[in-house]
């Protein structure tokens, strides 16, 4: 298919290391363009490349000085080139991945409900941002190196796979602004004679050159809305489906007098652009180093509700690496989280591993306490990306340091925490660490909201507890929990052995067990005195029918020793808990609390209470549900 193309030799692609993909298209230049674009890919890493190819005697040298200006011109809005090479009969150029803003428009335009006439919302947002872009290159080649373009078209623009960045290519006609226009575009590709201002080329002078290439954003912003149905110039004096915020900045782009052309400055200043808040945040984020601390912290804290505003692969291929940047370098720290665990969601498991997790990781190593309290609260958006060597190895260390923080909200958080991490650690961080902690807390931590969820935690990952312990570890736990002096732990605890009744011997049930619930029927709480009476009544059943039928003893104990068990139903669900005043109130509690006084009141099924209406010193509201 290809041998036309290099014919009389070797292969130059081949020999730089690309190749032409063979599901690349191939079709004659494009009208507005000298070149013919092929998707290619790099042979010893795969990675998909844009070839432009150049084969047409009269535009070669066009396409020599093209090669030039690609490999001096260094901007982050102009393709990104790779590698070239050049004969008397060709010109290849191989760029980073992109398409030209034709293609790419018209593919945004096709994904609204494939309606190929309309762009929506999100578009318009995303149209405004390249053309901030396109903007900042055209200052930067006009001021900086004081060369003008000469051809900007849609063909000649485009946009990049990687980040959905605006980008010049087609360098062909570049020139110095200082002098004439050399090479007319409409000599050498005669359907550019529609782009051209009225007037043809402009009068000597310095800004002549830069004039033309402000008609010419202005012609390719009209075709960006409008289609390619302009004919001539005067075509453009129609504003078509041009926005109305734009209408103005566009109209000056226009004028028929090179003199009275608006500067880009004045574009980049209408409201269509200026007043986006795509835009805003994307510049934002591009300028975090600049930003003082006050500025970040009210800007992230409003941004996870703007994302959903944004198309979402803007979100993905641009927002998010400007997030892990503001995060690496803009000492942004736990501020990005919110937003970044927003997007992250999108994200497949892998690359999620790969771009978020390191993140994790490298915060809950932080010593700030307020970073680990966020992701703490957060874990649960997060938490099946977390692989149990990254929890056993990198972060379980620093989360337990929340179990001794003096505030009372991270000690509480750091148990609600071990839900979700309990299937995922070790025997020794399981068994044996996090039990000598949960011991701790429940025996000495002076919140008594934060004893009874310890109970209720251990309660719902007890089927994670090794077998071999398991029992003891519950009859230890829950036996203390009934002494607790605060009504809700003892009431949790009564709770907690009803609903691991299956992990208990017949013999620990009768000679353990049966003892600490029996003097929980003279406990001074009425409620803690029901529970207690429901729960005799359930292990009184039990050792009542294997009385009768022994051969049941074995069916009754299966779950005793066996370590493929299902957990309490819903033990990751939140609305079993109701800490928040504690959340709320972080760097405000005290750290020595009065003994909370209890008024308690229990909603009540067969399966279920819920604790409420408990009156503490610190105004918190406790519910323990399993």
């Amino acid at each position: 298919m290809w041998g036309s193309f290099f014919s009389g030799g070797k292969d130059p692609l081949k020999e730089l290391g690309y190749e032409v993909l063979s599901d690349s298209q191939q079709t004659s230049s494009n009208p507005h363009s000298i070149w013919t674009i092929l998707n290619g890919k790099k042979k010893a890493t795969g990675d998909l490349v844009t070839i432009f190819s150049c084969q047409t005697d009269a535009h070669i040298n066009l396409a020599k000085g093209a090669l030039k200006r690609m490999k001096t011109l260094r901007h982050p809005n102009i393709l990104t080139y790779l590698d070239g090479v050049e004969s008397d009969k060709a010109v290849y150029v191989v760029t980073e991945k992109a398409v030209t803003v034709e293609t790419y428009v018209n593919e945004l335009k096709s994904n609204n409900n494939n309606n190929a006439t309309t762009y929506n919302a999100e578009n318009l947002l995303e149209i405004a941002w390249g053309l901030q872009q396109l903007c900042r290159v055209l200052i930067f080649l006009h001021d900086d190196c004081k060369l003008s373009h000469g051809n900007i078209n849609t063909s000649t623009i485009f946009v990049d796979a990687k980040s959905c960045d605006w980008k010049l290519g087609c360098l062909e006609f570049v020139q110095s602004i200082n002098e004439d226009q050399v090479n007319l575009p409409s000599r050498f590709l005669p359907s550019c004679q529609r782009y051209e201002p009225p007037a043809g080329p402009s009068k000597k002078g310095t800004n002549s050159q830069k004039a033309r290439d402000i008609w010419f954003v202005g012609t390719l912003i009209w075709e960006i809305f409008n289609g390619n149905g302009a004919t001539s110039a005067t075509s453009y004096r129609q504003l078509g489906s041009i926005p109305r915020p734009l209408s103005a900045a566009y109209g000056e782009l226009i004028n028929t007098n090179p003199s009275l052309r608006s500067s880009f400055d004045k574009l980049i200043h209408s409201p269509y652009i200026e007043n986006n808040s795509l835009v805003e945040c994307l510049l934002f984020l591009e300028q975090i180093q600049l930003k003082d601390p006050g500025e970040k912290q009210t800007f992230f804290n409003s941004l996870p509700d703007k994302v959903d505003q944004f198309p979402s692969h803007i979100n993905e291929r641009k927002l998010l690496p400007l997030l892990f940047n503001a995060y690496e370098f803009g000492s942004s720290g736990s501020t990005v989280l919110p937003t970044l665990f927003k997007l992250g969601k999108r994200l497949s498991d892998s690359d999620y591993k790969k771009r978020i997790v390191p993140i994790i990781t490298k915060l809950f190593a932080s010593t700030d306490r307020m970073t680990r309290f966020r992701l703490l609260q957060q874990l649960d958006i997060y938490v099946e990306h977390l692989t149990p060597a990254v929890v056993n190895d990198d972060i379980f260390t620093h989360i337990c340091t929340g179990f001794t923080d003096q505030e009372p909200a991270i000690r509480e958080a750091t148990v609600k925490a071990m839900l979700y991490l309990a299937s995922k650690l070790n025997y020794k961080n399981l068994n044996v660490e996090l039990m000598k902690h949960f011991s701790r807390l429940q025996t000495s931590d002076d919140q008594g909201v934060i004893r009874t969820n310890t109970i209720v935690c251990l309660g719902k990952i007890a089927a994670h507890l090794n077998p071999s312990l398991r029992g003891r570890l519950l009859i230890s736990a829950f036996g203390r929990g009934t002494q607790d002096p605060f009504g809700p732990s003892r009431q949790a605890s009564i709770y907690a052995l009803y609903h691991s009744e299956r992990f208990f011997t017949l013999k620990d049930i009768a000679t353990k067990i049966l003892p600490i619930v029996c003097h929980a029927t003279i406990d001074p709480e009425l409620d803690v005195r029901q529970q207690a009476f429901k729960t005799i009544n359930l292990f009184i059943k039990k050792l009542e029918t294997v009385s009768e039928k022994p051969e049941l003893a074995i069916e009754m104990e299966k779950d005793v020793n066996s370590s493929n068990v299902t957990g309490i139903t819903n033990e990751t669900s939140w609305t079993s808990w109701a800490l928040t005043s504690l959340s709320s109130n972080i760097g405000k509690l005290t750290t020595k609390p009065q003994q909370p006084s209890v008024n308690l009141t229990l909603a009540k099924s067969d399966s279920q209470s819920t604790l409420a209406n408990t009156s503490t010193s610190t105004t918190t509201t406790v519910k323990g549900q399993f």
